[in-house]
């Protein structure tokens, strides 16, 4: 029977499908991550309101309600941001993990910076939890998000 290699290295034989790896293990996770941000960013700030935390941040001479949509947006912004950041890392030959982790860790001290501006001490506190619960999902989800590597059979 005639067998060609194809580009992952596994053998094919003329007219059965090529031996490919699983989709899973680089497609799956971050979009799984990019829920999970999401979710826990939502999930985060439902529980913080229902203790009856008021979250606004001062804006200017004012203050600005930050609403469950403000969160979505922030959460999936920043998860897609860092699924692009980490795709490119894991170009580099040792997969990047080590300064995804060193890039994901500082943006997420930068980002504390925001709740900050908080208008009382209970909504600067939701709001820091929020960002350490986001930010680690993220960090920690897209860390292990390099493919497997093909073994020999």
């Amino acid at each position: 029977m005639d067998t060609t290699e194809n580009l992952t290295g596994g053998r094919a034989t003329r007219g059965s499908a090529p031996d490919v790896p699983p989709r899973s293990s680089w497609w799956n996770r971050p979009r799984t991550v990019v829920v999970g941000a999401v979710l826990t960013g939502a999930l985060v700030f439902r529980i913080g309101t229902a203790l009856g935390v008021d979250p606004q941040v001062r804006a200017g001479s004012g203050t600005l309600e930050v609403t469950i949509s403000a969160v979505i947006a922030a959460s999936l912004t920043a998860a897609l941001a860092g699924w692009g950041v980490r795709a490119l890392l894991l170009r580099r030959r040792n997969g990047g993990r080590a300064a995804w982790l060193v890039l994901s860790g500082a943006v997420l001290l930068v980002s504390l910076l925001g709740p900050l501006g908080a208008a009382t001490a209970g909504a600067i506190l939701l709001l820091l939890l929020e960002h350490l619960a986001v930010g680690a999902v993220i960090a920690l989800g897209l860390s292990g998000a390099a493919p497997r590597a093909a073994t020999a059979a």
